[in-house]
C-alpha cells in the first residue's frame, strides 16, 4: 500500500460518514446566515452586501466555527488505526512512514479544504435568492471569493489541520487533536489581547491563527467594498507564519512517530 491507496482510502472512508455531510450542511448554513446579515447591514446604509471585506469576514467567522469540527477529521485520520487496535497490522505492512502519515494527513487537508468551500457557496446562495435588491449590491468579482479562500481559508486549514493531526498521530487518540482547536482559540484571544491591551498591534495581527484581527482594523467603507482582503502585507505576513508553522509540526510529528508495534 503506497501513499496513493492510503490517500484514496483515508479521503473515500471520511467522505462517507454521515458526520462529514452534517459538516457540509452546518457551514453552508451558517455562511447564509452571516450573510443575510451583511445584506440586512447594507439596507442600512453598511458596505455593499457582497463587499470583498463582508466574503472575507464571513469566511474568517465561520472558520471559527469549522474549527471545532475538524478535530473530528483530522483526529480519525492520525489515530484511528491506533485506537481500534489496527496499527500492529498496518505498522509490520510495507509502508514508509512518509507514505503513511502523508497520506492520511493530505485525506484531512483534502476534505476539510472541500468543507470550507460550502462558505462561499452559502455566501452565495444569500445573495443569488430572490429578494436582495441590486442597489445594496456591487458588481460581481470572482477575485473577491478566491482570495478570501485561497488567503485566508485555505492557510487557515493547513495550519489547523497540521497542528491537530500532528497531536492525535504523537499521542494517538483522536480526542487530543481537540486539544489543538482550543490551543488555537486560545491563541485568537491571546492575539486580540496583544493588539488592544498592549497596542501591540503587527504582533498581535502576525499571532492571530485566524486573520480575525486584520478585519477588526479599521476600514473606510470604500475600502470595504473594493479592497480585496488578504491582499494586505500584514495578512500575507500572517499566512505565511503559519504555513510555515504548520510545515515545522508536521515535520517534528514524522521526526517523533513511532512507526513500529
Amino acid at each position: 500500500m503506497k501513499f496513493r491507496e492510503i490517500f484514496r482510502f483515508e479521503f473515500v472512508y471520511q467522505a462517507r460518514r454521515v458526520r462529514t455531510w452534517l459538516y457540509f450542511a452546518v457551514l453552508l448554513v451558517v455562511a447564509y446566515l452571516l450573510m443575510e446579515n451583511s445584506i440586512d447591514s447594507a439596507r442600512n446604509g453598511g458596505a455593499l452586501a457582497n463587499s470583498p471585506f463582508n466574503i472575507a469576514q464571513g469566511t474568517v467567522l465561520t472558520g471559527v466555527l469549522w474549527i471545532l469540527m475538524a478535530p473530528a477529521v483530522a483526529g480519525s485520520a492520525a489515530a484511528r488505526d491506533a485506537q481500534t487496535r489496527m496499527h500492529p497490522l498496518i505498522y509490520t505492512a510495507p509502508i514508509s512512514k512518509a507514505d503513511y502519515l502523508g497520506g492520511r494527513f493530505l485525506a484531512a487537508l483534502a476534505l476539510n479544504a472541500l468543507i470550507l468551500l460550502t462558505v462561499p457557496a452559502g455566501i452565495l446562495l444569500a445573495l443569488l435568492l430572490p429578494g436582495v435588491e441590486p442597489e445594496i449590491l456591487g458588481p460581481f468579482r470572482p477575485a473577491a471569493y478566491l482570495s478570501a479562500y485561497v488567503v485566508m481559508a485555505l492557510p487557515t486549514a493547513f495550519a489547523v489541520t497540521a497542528i491537530q493531526f500532528s497531536l492525535a498521530a504523537l499521542s494517538r487518540r483522536a480526542a487530543v487533536s481537540y486539544v489543538g482547536s482550543l490551543l488555537l482559540l486560545v491563541t485568537v484571544f491571546i492575539s486580540g489581547a496583544v493588539s488592544n491591551l498592549l497596542q501591540m498591534r503587527t504582533l498581535g495581527k502576525l499571532l492571530d491563527p485566524m486573520g480575525l484581527y486584520v478585519l477588526s482594523s479599521a476600514w473606510t467603507p470604500i475600502e470595504k467594498n473594493t479592497l480585496l482582503v488578504g491582499m494586505q502585507g500584514s495578512m500575507l505576513a500572517n499566512r505565511i507564519l503559519w504555513i510555515g508553522i504548520g510545515l515545522g509540526v508536521l515535520a517534528f510529528t514524522h521526526r517523533r512517530f513511532r512507526y513500529a508495534r
